[in-house]
């Protein structure tokens, strides 16, 4: 169980260091760029669990996939100067 606690965590780390990097960050990008052995449904759980908990925040339109972007939580965690 501690293993798949540290796997989660580290999980997240990748995934906001990868939002992070990305100018505009989709579920197809993130799942592509850090989580390529996840299918698209767990990954965008994932991504709901990280927006629920605060560390990154959904934009979507409607029609395009949804862009996440990292919240100003996060950015003191990584200390991104705004």
């Amino acid at each position: 169980k501690k293993a798949a606690q540290i796997e989660n965590f580290e999980r997240a780390v990748h995934v906001l260091k990868a939002d992070q990097e990305l100018p505009v960050a989709s579920t197809s990008e993130l799942r592509e760029m850090v989580l390529p052995d996840l299918s698209r449904r767990t990954v965008q759980r994932y991504l709901k669990g990280l927006e629920l908990s605060g560390y990154i925040r959904r934009h979507s339109n409607g029609f395009d996939e949804a862009r996440f972007f990292l919240t100003e939580k996060t950015e003191k965690l990584f200390g991104v100067k705004a």
